[in-house]
């Protein structure tokens, strides 16, 4: 009995001390975030963690298939992780292994560019293709490089594989040349998206319609190396035959085909140049006259030449835009198709072609071999396409086209609408096939070079490349979606990152904003920004005659230092005392690398400039000689800006990225003395430059680059801080209500007494204008009820304040307050004017002696200013104006120097008017 009594006890103390609820199971893994996205996730508990022993492990079976993947898989952890695995082969891998390897049979579900991806102890990445395997190692890296520790994977498994087999990336570079190093990284960095074809446009010239025969100067390129017709090469940019053999090497690793497009009879300047006597007689002069047979056998002895090079199962025979409405022209196009189908069959190869058979109507029937380009639903109806047995692939205009800085089509794609709208089905004019149709293989976007390169630079096409690939590979890969929405997909874009084995974008490493600071008043060119990007001088002698301490003295033309760093990305800032010497050499560089060259002296123009991918630029402004000079150059993608002493000379619309591997030049480089030169890792607002310059503080619009804040935004699109970002394109605007308002912080109080607002044509008819140490407690210190829009110059009387607001109060029109620029300027002093005199002299822009009158009388009125007698100080100004004009009749002040001196005086005098 007492056996069963302490049973029951145990019992029931068990069953009291077991928690009240079971525990909760955990929640299986969500899937990855990758782009593209995986189509197939099933999600388990747990991590796989990268160990000390942990390697990468080659099915035996498949080992003459994927070693390759396998070293490029290596290779891209290392990068992205730190961590080098080893590569062996085996049957099996061990914990913290990946394991790479083929399918035994084909697996039908995730054909040969698909994958299975499986997390546990080890990631086994299985496919039927080593292009599966590749992309599989793709998504490995893209899940580490989120993980904090770069070291973990969520258990489960994914069955990935793309909706549309034809997922594609066009560049021209018969307008514009483009290094091959260029494209070998954009080889990588398709791959990295799981984009699989990147076409090469290789011949074009500059568009024109008309049949004007002066067209023959208009410019054109072939950029393949030629043996058969050598003078058909170009000469500013081509790519020999081994270089191309490289980058189909690189892009056949990856996954990639390289396409090449030779395009005729239209768009074939490049050609008839090399043969004027086969231009079509009644056609502009870029267009070859198929109507011959010795026409026709000259494009076939063109492709002859490449056909063995050409790696890929496909070529792009251009054929677009020839002349049209003409029944027998027709007929004679559509067997030109024909004719180099044949040719490119007999090759064993494959054809496709631009669109345009709506418009190209006859009684020959093009090839149903033959795959079209839809680039345009005019020249060839989608529709119509299909309904005629062809296959298509999206390359629609209206969508999918970026032509640079031309103000047609897409300056940038529309990112946001293709994600939450398109897939290749759809086209423009509400065009939709249906979904599953096997005739659709995928889409292509293109960039178009019209503007040339000149216009363009190569930041310029991959800036707009890069913003649009994620998005486009996203939709060519996975399709529609509704798991991740734009604005989640762009954080995610950032989050993952550029792709391995790449920098287009120039990066260079920096522990400031402040890249490299050469004061060179050390034995050696000595780094002090810290990140010990020291120099080597070649030639150039360091000297104690510096604007600060010693500086860099350069005699001859090769003289120059070289730096630890090649080519600086957007944006960038350089900063430099220069005293550059009257010599006859056309040129004058400052510094250089084999990008571009930025010059003291641009060639024949004799003013500063710059020169990149070939092409020279200049701005308006000559930097002076004889004298230190505060020279800064400032550059980002919207364009690059030319600073003297302080002063914003000249902004171009054109861009370079930084040379910084030479400062000097080993053939050019400007002769004269170098001091304090300072390369900024970020952009520099005008009024730091002006500050560094020793510019007086008056001149410096101080609420440049600060924080502002708004009561309402109209849109996204037009937020408080571009009121002060100093772009008079870029603007604020607020919600349609009269009492809207904009306030910037100077972080600190200081003494203002100016604010300059720039308006957009939604101006303020009735605002003020208050300041605040708080924010919160406002004075007013000027109020209107009759603006006019423009630029309201607006003087007040001095005030120590931290913030300043303009506050509406009527608007203008229905919309709400809108400002392209909202400045705040400190007051002019007497003090510092004498200063300034004092610079303006040490520059030598003023003698001694007109310097001693100027100042004289400036102390006279700072005298009194210290007395806070007002009618002295106005009095002894006006005496100072008259003074100055003297001088100007005279000849002892520039124009210049005059215009400047007076703007001064008389901001003071409205100062002391308003005391």
């Amino acid at each position: 009995m007492k056996k069963w009594i302490v049973l029951l006890f145990c019992i029931l103390l068990i069953v009291f001390l077991r928690p009240s609820q079971e525990v909760k199971a955990k929640e299986p893994n969500t899937k990855p975030k990758v782009i593209p996205s995986l189509q197939e996730w099933t999600g388990s508990n747990g991590y796989f963690t990268l160990n000390e022993d942990s390697r990468i492990i080659v099915d035996l079976d498949g080992k003459g298939k994927l070693m390759n993947t396998a070293n490029v898989f290596q290779k891209d952890l290392k990068e992205m992780t730190g961590s080098t695995l080893p590569i062996e082969t085996a049957k099996t891998p061990a914990e913290g292994d990946f394991f790479l390897t083929l399918t035994e049979e084909k697996d039908q579900t995730i054909g040969d560019e698909g994958y299975h991806f499986v997390v546990e102890n080890a990631v086994t990445i299985r496919a039927n293709t080593k292009t599966g395997v590749f992309y599989g190692t793709r998504t490995a890296l893209q899940i580490l490089v989120q993980d904090p520790t770069k070291k973990k994977l969520p258990n489960g498994t994914a069955k990935d594989y793309p909706k549309y087999g034809e997922r594609g990336f066009m560049l021209d570079v018969g307008r514009k040349y483009f290094p091959m190093e260029f494209l070998k990284d954009y080889a990588k960095v398709m791959a990295w998206y799981k984009m699989n074809d990147f076409q090469l446009h290789l011949n074009d010239n500059a568009i024109f319609k008309d049949n004007d025969r002066s067209h023959w100067d208009k410019y054109s390129a072939f950029r393949m190396e030629s043996d058969t017709y050598p003078k058909l090469t170009a000469e500013d940019g081509h790519y020999s035959k081994a270089e191309f053999r490289e980058l189909q090497d690189l892009a056949e690793v990856n996954g990639l085909t390289i396409t090449p497009e030779f395009d005729t009879p239209s768009h074939s300047l490049a050609l008839t140049k090399l043969r004027p006597d086969l231009v079509h007689p009644d056609l502009p002069v870029d267009h070859l006259d198929i109507t011959r047979q010795e026409t026709v056998d000259f494009i076939k002895s063109v492709w002859d030449e490449y056909y063995d090079l050409f790696s890929t199962e496909t070529v792009h025979i251009g054929a677009d835009e020839f002349y049209r409405n003409d029944k027998e022209m027709s007929n004679v196009y559509r067997n030109f198709i024909n004719t180099l189908n044949d040719q490119a069959k007999s090759n064993n190869k494959k054809v496709r072609a631009w669109g345009g058979l709506s418009y190209y109507k006859g009684d020959v029937v093009v090839d149903k071999d033959v795959t079209f380009n839809i680039w345009n639903v005019g020249w060839y109806n989608p529709n119509e396409a299909v309904n005629s047995g062809y296959n298509i692939i999206n390359s629609d205009d209206g969508l999918l086209y970026i032509v640079p800085k031309a103000g047609y089509y897409h300056d940038y794609l529309d990112t946001k609408w293709l994600y939450n709208n398109w897939e290749p089905t759809i086209f423009s004019g509400g065009i939709a096939l249906e979904e599953n149709n096997e005739q659709v293989l995928g889409g292509m976007f293109a960039l178009w070079n019209d503007m040339l390169g000149k216009k363009v630079s190569i930041s310029d096409a991959h800036d707009r490349i890069s913003k649009a690939m994620p998005t486009l590979a996203e939709k060519m890969w996975r399709g529609h979606s509704d798991e991740t929405t734009f604005s989640q997909f762009q954080e995610l874009t950032s989050e993952i990152g550029v792709a391995p084995g790449t920098n287009l974008d120039y990066n260079v490493k920096s522990k400031t904003d402040k890249l490299i600071d050469y004061p060179f008043d050390e034995e050696k060119v000595i780094d002090h920004s810290g990140n010990n990007y020291d120099g080597e001088i070649q030639g150039a002698k360091l000297i104690k005659e510096g604007k600060q301490g010693n500086a860099l003295l350069f005699s001859e033309k090769t003289d120059h230092v070289t730096t630890e760093v090649d080519t600086k990305g957007f944006p960038w800032t350089v900063s430099a005392w220069v005293k550059l010497e009257d010599t006859k050499e056309p040129e004058a560089v400052l510094m250089e690398s084999s990008y571009s060259s930025l010059k003291l002296k641009q060639k024949e123009t004799g003013n500063a400039g710059f020169t990149r991918e070939g092409f020279d630029f200049s701005f308006n402004t000559a930097v002076p000689t004889g004298r230190w000079v505060h020279v800064a150059f400032r550059g980002d993608l919207k364009g690059t800006s030319l600073f003297i002493d302080g002063e914003l000379k000249d902004t171009l619309a054109d861009n370079t990225l930084l040379p910084v591997q030479t400062i000097g030049s080993k053939t050019n480089s400007f002769t004269g003395v170098l001091d304090e030169l300072q390369i900024y890792n970020r952009y520099l607002s005008t009024s730091e430059i002006a500050e560094v310059s020793n510019a007086p503080a008056w001149t410096i619009n101080i609420a440049a680059g600060k924080k502002a804040t708004a009561s309402s935004n109209e849109t996204e699109a037009f937020t408080p801080n571009l009121a002060v970002d100093e772009n008079d394109t870029t603007r604020w605007a607020s919600g349609y209500t009269d009492e809207e308002w904009i306030y910037v912080d100077l972080l600190d109080k200081q003494p203002i007494n100016k604010v300059v607002l720039n308006w957009e044509n939604a101006y303020g008819k009735g605002y003020k204008i208050q300041v605040s140490n708080d924010a919160e407690s406002w004075k007013d210190v000027y109020s209107t009820e009759n603006g006019d829009g423009g630029k309201d110059i607006i003087h007040f009387p001095e005030e120590n304040a931290r913030y300043v607001r303009m506050k509406g109060t009527e608007r203008a029109i229905d919309w709400g307050f809108s400002l392209y620029e909202f400045e705040v300027y400190q007051p002019v002093t007497a003090s510092g004017m004498i200063k300034w005199i004092e610079q303006l002299q040490d520059r030598s822009e003023i003698t001694n002696q007109t310097a001693r009158k100027l100042t004289m009388h400036m102390t006279t009125v700072s005298r009194y200013a210290d007395q806070q007698r007002t009618d002295k100080v106005l009095k002894h100004v006006e005496g100072f104006l008259k003074l100055n004009k003297k001088l100007l009749e005279e000849g002892d002040l520039t124009d210049e120097v005059y215009e400047k001196l007076k703007a001064a005086a008389i901001e003071l005098q409205i100062k002391w008017q308003m005391n």
